[in-house]
């Protein structure tokens, strides 16, 4: 299908004394160990390392615990940490009992803003109910390997940021519109593989494109079933998405990435080749990749996923 180009288109406590024209900030003392590894019982591999690396580095982020569970707050020497506004005394934080998100904002010492996280904690997947519903939204049975928890969303939350280019309600299943709170998962990972194809594009290909749009997130296992999408399907773990670049013009459908004046497959074609190139040359956790054509639904896309093995399909 060819479209025609003219039509297609987010311690001791710090004491801060401020005058007119003087600020001082009296840090809080977190202790010897500032940034303490969240964890130490695993080994890392050197990819899993690289993509630990890139996600710390990225100003924007986010982070997801289940109730209850301790998170060492990741500030560094001479940084102090807000959450919710309210200055954080001890690094060491017990997420609460209920589902809900959080805004973690980590300052240098002279006061300017070095990060912020999005803390979701999670609605566990054993309130799942026997009919497969977290209160009125439909998730469905997972075939296997059940997500711990899922994000929950009510309205008006889907531009929370989850990196410095996406938010969270870009992954939001398309089901049942008018239901909230809804739920909705997605993966660390395959957000690297996102924003490196994203930033990549805007430094080489002149895309101008503040994110790429998805067209399909995380789906729950029911929706999955009644589209007929592959049993295992890695959507259900927020572990995928379908994605084109839209901005020249933003009409809905993939831009004419490859240049040749019409938008058809090649341009699906043209991306994934670029990006397949792109995560190898990056060392990127593996992952899946696959060209699509439009039909009479949608325009060309592409599929980027992150499973941790190779998958290739529709070049």
């Amino acid at each position: 299908m060819i479209f025609n180009l003219k039509r297609c288109g987010y311690f001791k406590r710090a004491l801060l004394i401020s005058a007119s024209a003087l600020a001082v900030h009296i840090m809080p003392a977190y202790g010897a160990d500032v940034a303490p590894s969240e964890s130490k019982t695993a080994k890392l591999s050197f990819v899993q390392l690289e993509m630990q690396k890139r996600s710390s580095n990225m100003a924007v982020w986010h982070k997801m615990l289940m109730p209850n569970e301790t998170y060492i707050i990741p500030v560094k020497s001479g940084q102090y940490a807000k959450l919710d506004g309210e200055l954080v005394d001890d690094l060491r934080w017990t997420a609460p009992n209920e589902a809900g998100n959080h805004r973690l904002e980590i300052f240098s010492n002279d006061g300017s803003l070095a990060r912020t996280l999005t803390v979701f904690v999670l609605e566990p997947s054993t309130s799942i109910d026997d009919r497969g519903y977290l209160g009125k939204y439909r998730i469905g049975f997972y075939p296997k390997n059940t997500p711990k928890g899922f994000i929950k969303l009510d309205k008006g939350e889907g531009a929370l940021p989850v990196s410095p280019n996406f938010k969270v309600g870009q992954f939001l299943c398309k089901q049942q519109p008018g239901t909230w709170p809804k739920y909705v998962l997605v993966s660390a990972d395959n957000l690297v593989r996102l924003e490196t194809l994203l930033q990549d594009l805007n430094e080489n290909r002149d895309a101008d494109a503040d994110t790429l749009f998805v067209m399909s997130g995380f789906r729950t296992p029911f929706y999955n079933t009644a589209i007929g999408s592959a049993k295992f399907s890695r959507h259900m773990y927020g572990d995928a998405a379908d994605v084109y670049l839209d901005t020249k013009p933003r009409d809905g459908v993939m831009d004419d990435i490859n240049r040749d004046g019409q938008i058809t497959k090649a341009d699906a074609n043209f991306m994934y080749d670029y990006a397949r190139a792109l995560f190898k040359k990056e060392g990127l956790v593996q992952g899946g990749i696959g060209s699509y054509k439009a039909n009479a639904v949608h325009g060309p896309f592409v599929h980027i996923d992150a499973r941790g093995r190779a998958a290739r399909w529709g070049r």
